[in-house]
């Protein structure tokens, strides 16, 4: 059975935004007509367009993923558009701020979810600092399709406590069948540690997604030792 629990959770963890098309020109005195109904769902081409749109990471993901079997490249998609498959993406791992620490959990054996957090410490007369990269990624055949990462860093000094605590987080978004963006400003907070939180809101574009967003929370915890980082639905 799957656990979310930091402390004992051993099971490992490890597209561009969508949007609606819409029918109908503007004109002067004229409103836009009503945006078209979601389409049944994502198709093997569908797909292959949507990457086409990209540059980069887009780019290159269509190259590995013309380079599948037929038979996989259909079951991928399959994967994309699954509500099942994107409320289970989670990641949890925890461990010191002196030590980065990498793990993953297998859906399937198809699908990986890993959590990653790069952590690194520098001392000086001002204190600890310390920065805490946090990414969490979902993978299809080894293919990365989503990323998140939040980048938390802060300043510790026995006697004074934490100091100048940032947060930044990042998306990159391959899905395809869901649009991704940013729920909520990240925000940052010092309570017996420094927390960083951001929040993201998958929105089906395809029926077979469903038609319910759903919400996920991506947490980064440090304190003067430790760390502690988790991507779970809200």
């Amino acid at each position: 059975m799957r656990t979310l629990a930091l402390a004992t959770r051993t099971g490992v963890l490890a597209a561009t935004t969508g949007a609606l098309l819409f029918t109908g020109a503007a004109a002067q005195g004229t409103a836009l007509a009503a945006p078209q109904a979601p389409k049944a769902k994502l198709t093997v081409q569908d797909y292959r367009a949507f990457l086409k749109k990209g540059g980069g990471s887009s780019a290159t993901l269509l190259k590995s993923f013309d380079r599948l079997p037929k038979a996989k490249q259909q079951k991928f998609v399959g994967y994309l558009q699954s509500a099942a498959v994107q409320k289970a993406f989670d990641a949890a791992l925890g461990g010191y701020v002196t030590t980065s620490k990498r793990n993953w959990e297998d859906y399937n054996k198809d699908v990986r979810f890993t959590g990653d957090v790069r952590a690194v410490t520098k001392s000086d007369k001002a204190g600890r600092h310390t920065t805490l990269t946090f990414t969490a990624t979902e993978s299809i055949y080894s293919l990365p399709v989503i990323t998140h990462k939040s980048v938390l860093s802060y300043t510790y000094r026995p006697g004074a406590g934490f100091k100048s605590p940032k947060v930044k987080s990042s998306l990159t978004n391959l899905n395809g069948a869901f649009a991704v963006k940013q729920g909520a400003k990240d925000s940052v907070r010092i309570s017996n540690g420094v927390w960083g939180v951001a929040t993201w809101k998958y929105t089906p574009l395809y029926k077979s997604a469903g038609t319910t967003p759903i919400v996920k929370q991506q947490t980064t915890f440090g304190d003067s030792a430790k760390f502690g980082a988790r991507l779970t639905n809200r």
